[in-house]
């Protein structure tokens, strides 16, 4: 990688950085974990929803609204789920989850984001929770 930045003053003009780096572990290897991947593999695209599912992810992404509306300003943070390839706990914010919705919803792949460290868990609550939640409150 050659950085040629031409602005008056820059004495980084030209200076290579490839010599600072340090040889790749693979270079050489016919075993290179990386030769196994083709520019054909879909790794950033997104399958189209279906329009049932499009109606779904609309609909889910209308409730997250509103339980933000509602349960938001009574503290809790969002939803957490169990995850099924890892078995762990997840806890997602409601603006993250209309985030990765709405990306969705665009064909995009969901925004890139780093959970909290140690997230206040009593502050986030299932799905089906927020659905009742929402129920009771309606049957008022």
């Amino acid at each position: 990688m050659r950085l040629g930045i031409s602005a008056p003053g820059n004495r980084l003009k030209d200076v290579n950085f490839d010599a600072m780096m340090p040889r790749d572990p693979f270079a050489d290897d016919p075993n290179d974990p990386a030769s196994f991947i083709t520019d054909d593999d879909p790794i950033d695209q997104v399958e189209p929803l279906s329009d049932v599912e499009r109606l779904h992810v609309e609909q889910d992404l209308k409730l997250v609204m509103e339980f933000k509306s509602v349960l938001g300003p009574r503290g809790f943070e969002g939803i957490f789920f169990m995850c099924d390839d890892c078995e762990e706990l997840h806890y997602y914010e409601w603006d993250i989850m209309a985030a990765n919705m709405r990306a969705t919803l665009n064909g995009d792949m969901s925004p890139v984001h780093e959970p909290s460290i140690q997230p206040r868990v009593e502050a986030y609550v299932p799905w089906d929770y927020c659905l009742g939640y929402l129920d009771g409150l309606e049957a008022r």
